[in-house]
């Protein structure tokens, strides 16, 4: 080959390299309120439920900056309402900051856990009454949404500590403390 050749070759590789998208550009797109990038990153195949190595996505950004539109466009491409990042917030809960309505409806209407606890064991519910938005707390009371000490243990939905979704053994506890652990081995 010759030089020009693959001065042309390198030329490909780096363009293609310098425009290859991802998750990032999602999450980006989505917490900026870029509705056009937002959705042209979808048209490419990009994951609409990729993350951020702190466990966000794109619909908790666009939720938490009350981007309507760029929910409902995440939405429409599938975005899973019940993901939670990893301190435990969901979508649901990132819309309560300020107390938007429409995104909050939204997300109900689309299956989102109004009983969901983050990894505090702060429900929804509790998260909207620390921040006050009336109009929000009576949307969340209308779709069934308790506070803690209201919500059954087996209706509520903890965050699961360990990879298949049992809780993590604690280290130290003995076996009658950590169910399903195993005994020490005797010497």
């Amino acid at each position: 080959m010759k030089y020009k050749d693959w001065f042309l070759i390198l030329l490909l590789v780096l363009s293609t390299a310098t425009q290859a998208e991802d998750g990032k550009d999602l999450f980006a797109a989505a917490m900026m309120g870029k509705l056009d990038r937002t959705e042209a990153l979808l048209a490419q195949g990009i994951d609409v439920n990729s993350k951020t190595p702190g466990g966000r996505s794109a619909l908790m950004a666009a939720s938490f900056n009350g981007n309507v539109q760029i929910v409902k466009a995440l939405l429409a491409y599938g975005a899973d309402i019940s993901l939670a990042d990893n301190a435990g917030t969901t979508a649901l809960m990132d819309a309560l900051v300020f107390g938007n309505e429409d995104i909050v409806n939204l997300l109900i209407a689309g299956g989102a856990d109004v009983n969901a606890l983050d990894k505090q064991n702060v429900t929804v519910m509790g998260r909207a009454k620390k921040i006050g938005h009336e109009a929000v707390i009576k949307i969340l009371e209308k779709a069934g949404a308790k506070e803690k000490e209201d919500v059954p243990i087996e209706e509520a939905t903890a965050p699961k500590d360990g990879a298949d979704g049992k809780p993590a053994d604690k280290p130290g506890a003995k076996p009658e403390e950590n169910p399903g652990a195993k005994p020490p081995a005797k010497k």
